[in-house]
């Protein structure tokens, strides 16, 4: 059961993402101050209100990323033919960089541009992550070569 101080988190989280959308730094900045304002306070005196904040951003991104506000809304908004496809997928909303945020899948189906754009972020992303490896492939070959 979640104490009063994360279910108020969670409520105000709930109600700026139905303002904001599922823009994980426009959120938390409506949402901090008012959800946690002792620990908000001593981390602005501490000089730790951009960490707080850094963290608080990551969370509500792979919150978004994992969590759908209506869990049937999966099912009734993705059409039947598409439905094995989408269950392959590991994340129920993916991010859109041109609108700097996660989009839930049933959205994107409904927006294709914004499908075309996830993908292709994601794509991005991917082969950024395989250029990195193979960089640290060639810095693991000539450390154990020496």
């Amino acid at each position: 059961m979640l104490n009063d101080k994360l279910r108020t988190f969670f409520e105000l989280v709930n109600s700026a993402a139905a303002i904001r959308g599922l823009n994980a730094k426009a959120v938390a900045d409506a949402v901090i101050y008012q959800a946690f304002p002792d620990t908000t306070a001593a981390a602005t005196v501490e000089g730790a209100d951009a960490m707080l904040r850094n963290g608080v951003i990551a969370f509500l991104a792979k919150h978004f990323k994992h969590t759908l506000a209506d869990p049937q809304q999966l099912s009734l908004d993705i059409p039947e033919p598409l439905t094995p496809i989408v269950t392959k997928l590991n994340s129920l909303a993916h991010y859109v960089e041109s609108v700097g945020q996660y989009v839930p899948v049933p959205v994107l189906i409904a927006n294709s541009h914004w499908l075309d754009d996830a993908r292709k972020y994601k794509r991005r992303k991917g082969e950024e992550t395989l250029d990195e490896a193979a960089v640290m492939d060639e810095l693991y070959v000539a450390l154990m070569g020496s």
